[in-house]
């Protein structure tokens, strides 16, 4: 899989690799390593790309921590550990964002470097689930439909197991969310229909989402060590 760098009026490389344009940051070059993801059975990166951004004083990257991107403004995250610190565009990766084996749609992410802490942020849009390649309205209507009794939502036979699955892990995740959220939720020893609703009153399943890794340094379907803050 091929991919080329090339530069836009706005001063931006512009890196293609399977039929996508990705805008990068000012005098960023990129190197694109593709991977093959057909025969594996969770979704992982289609292609990625590298782009060479030193780390003031470090040796090597720290870690990488994901954040969604409602929680800031402008068009770079801040460093979690000081907002002073300069933040670059660091990297990219291409992931599915349905699970349409024919026509997939790929989205494209983007990785942050803070150049004093030497770690990384992924920046994750609204629309998509960690780590799950099933579109987050459709989860949102699915989760609505079994929590309240409704016929569920149209889905192809590959989107309800992706559905059915994510709703399975959502409840057994009710005591681990209660023991985080404690007095937050009102409803005593709820099962995973009477959380889901309570959750719901934060609004959308994006605001859930957004509200779960900032400040409980969680998600909806599992702890991910991604959304744990970095250490000083």
């Amino acid at each position: 899989m091929a991919a080329s760098s090339t530069r836009d009026q706005g001063g931006f490389h512009k890196c293609s690799g399977a039929g996508n344009g990705l805008a990068l940051a000012p005098g960023v070059e990129a190197s694109v390593a593709s991977r093959n993801a057909g025969g594996q059975s969770q979704r992982e990166p289609v292609w990625e790309a590298s782009f060479d951004l030193p780390a003031a004083g470090k040796s090597g990257l720290a870690g990488d921590m994901q954040i969604r991107k409602s929680s800031f403004t402008g068009d770079r995250p801040p460093c979690p550990l000081n907002p002073q610190h300069p933040v670059h565009c660091h990297a990219c990766y291409v992931r599915y964002g349905d699970c349409d084996d024919k026509k997939p749609l790929l989205v494209t992410i983007f990785r942050f470097l803070c150049v004093r802490c030497g770690h990384t942020l992924s920046v994750l849009p609204d629309d998509l689930l960690p780590y799950r390649a099933v579109p987050v309205p459709l989860v949102e209507k699915h989760f609505d439909a079994q929590a309240n009794g409704t016929p569920l939502p149209a889905a192809t036979e590959k989107e309800k197991g992706c559905l059915q699955r994510a709703w399975t892990r959502f409840t057994g995740r009710v005591e681990a969310l209660l023991a985080v959220l404690g007095q937050m939720i009102q409803t005593v020893k709820p099962g995973a229909s009477a959380l889901w609703n309570q959750l719901r009153r934060w609004g959308n399943l994006p605001q859930m989402l957004r509200q779960l890794a900032s400040p409980f340094k969680t998600s909806l379907l599992h702890d991910y060590l991604c959304l744990q803050p970095w250490k000083a």
